[in-house]
């Protein structure tokens, strides 16, 4: 019944939205999608990034062929402040020259469009999770409203079946189901529709059809509200309900109890069992709601199950890989989702109605943590691959070890990392994930290629010397 959901909702627009949609067409998985758009960009963005590197370690050789004189610095002139400013100030310029604005505009040249690709991405994930999520919402919300409509047509309109007979088949609910079939509709044009079908099996005999209706979506519970003037002079206002409606039927068939109201005295029963307890025998009623929801309610774990997107460990992938987070949505997190201006009256009421019993069924942990803890490993392990390349390579041409600053950055950025991959959705995470792998794995390879840059550029510069020395002599 994955169908339905392209009945309910509108798609939403954008480049990153279209590629993604796109991916997850070919590959049939939305988390593969964004692993593979994360891959393309961060491999294009490699070429950009491995600029930005050549910057930084041209800095960096610099600031390391200078830390010696840096040094003597500090100590002839360490009780003379204003000296010693002046002096290292006339040394970086000696030493980087150009270099350092250039290099400075490259970096930021680099980072405004690392935030323009992060941050579009981010909005265009952030309007795919909120269509996916209302999608699977209204799904089960209408799967759950049309098997409500259908017991009620089958209870109040159906004259082939006597009411002690409908009341009787309810009372065998685990032989009745209801089916949402496509059905071809007779015209000029070939288009189909969907029937909900409530019908009764009965171990190896045929099943019976016992009502059929056509399938309602959020227009075909909607009805127009006229709400009266409040002052004089003013006209009647015309409103559009749909939960109006739906609260209606549920609310019909499984009542709702005040405090202070006896727990079944409003209920229908269809069925009493003499069943023997430690107090003797007790009459054990099967209410007419109780049967009801609980075929719906097949309908209803059928649709969540069709619809569901999970990935590895993780149950559901629009929700934080966390135990502390369940699989089946909260209330507050769809409505936070949909947007509460967009919310009818009263959809509390219907949400619970049907996903409490959805939670007992299907709600699990979500996850482990581990999307969070990996971003933070391979975060870290980026710097320490630098780190330790750059420490190697000053080795082996005699250059001093460049103390680095801020190395509370090191530690800090990975935790936020973290932080946001714990407090936003599993694809988020895995976005940000897969870029930090991709990213740690070739950076060897760009480290490399930056150095063979700055070695030719360097020996470039030496024959250049050398020339003009060797001209000079004559």
């Amino acid at each position: 019944m994955a169908f339905l959901g392209n009945l309910l909702a509108t798609q939403p627009s954008g480049a990153w939205v279209g590629i993604i949609q796109a991916f997850e067409g070919t590959l049939g998985n939305y988390m593969l999608a964004v692993i593979l758009l994360t891959v393309i960009i961060r491999l294009v963005w490699a070429i950009v990034d491995t600029v930005q590197k050549y910057s930084q370690q041209r800095m960096s050789t610099l600031q390391a062929q200078m830390q010696p004189e840096l040094e003597k610095l500090n100590a002839k002139y360490e009780k003379q402040p204003q000296i010693l400013k002046q002096k290292q100030n006339e040394l970086y310029q000696r030493h980087y020259g150009k270099t350092q604005y250039g290099s400075c505009i490259v970096m930021l040249v680099a980072m405004v469009l690392n935030l323009v690709i992060f941050f579009t991405l981010f909005s265009g994930l952030n309007s795919m999770a909120s269509f996916k999520i209302k999608t699977n919402y209204e799904n089960i919300k209408y799967t759950y409203a049309n098997c409500i409509n259908v017991a009620d047509d089958f209870l109040e309109n159906n004259t082939t079946y006597t009411l002690n007979e409908k009341y009787g088949l309810f009372a065998e609910y685990d032989k009745l189901s209801f089916q949402f079939i496509e059905e071809e509709v007779l015209g000029e044009e070939s288009t189909t529709k969907t029937v909900v079908y409530l019908v009764y099996t009965d171990g190896d005999n045929p099943p019976v059809v016992l009502q059929k209706s056509d399938y309602k979506n959020k227009e075909g519970f909607t009805t127009t509200k006229t709400i009266s003037a409040q002052n004089e002079g003013e006209e009647d206002i015309q409103v559009q309900v749909t939960n109006e409606n739906i609260i209606k039927l549920i609310q019909k068939y499984i009542p709702v109890y005040e405090e202070g109201e006896e727990a079944g005295s409003k209920e229908v029963i269809i069925k009493t069992d003499i069943v023997t307890g430690e107090n003797g025998d007790e009459e054990q009623h099967l209410y007419l709601s109780t049967a009801i929801q609980n075929v719906a309610m097949k309908s209803v774990v059928e649709v969540y199950d069709a619809n569901k997107e999970s990935f590895l460990w993780i149950e559901n992938i629009w929700v934080a890989d966390s135990p502390l987070e369940k699989s089946v949505l909260s209330y507050s997190q769809v409505a936070n989702q949909i947007g509460k201006k967009n919310l009818e009256e009263g959809e509390e009421t219907i949400y619970n109605a049907f996903m409490t019993d959805l939670k007992e069924e299907r709600s699990v942990a979500n996850g482990y943590l581990i999307l969070p803890l990996l971003c933070i490993v391979f975060a870290m392990l980026s710097s320490v691959i630098t780190t330790a390349y750059n420490k190697r390579k000053n080795a082996k041409k005699g250059l001093p070890e460049v103390k680095a600053n801020a190395k509370w950055t090191k530690i800090i950025i990975p935790c936020l990392l973290g932080v946001f991959a714990l407090f936003y959705n599993s694809v988020f995470a895995i976005y940000m994930l897969t870029g930090q792998v991709i990213s740690t794995l070739i950076l060897p390879l760009q480290l490399i290629i930056v150095d063979k840059i700055i070695e030719k550029r360097k020996k470039k510069v030496e024959d250049k010397k050398i020339t003009v020395d060797y001209s000079r002599k004559f």
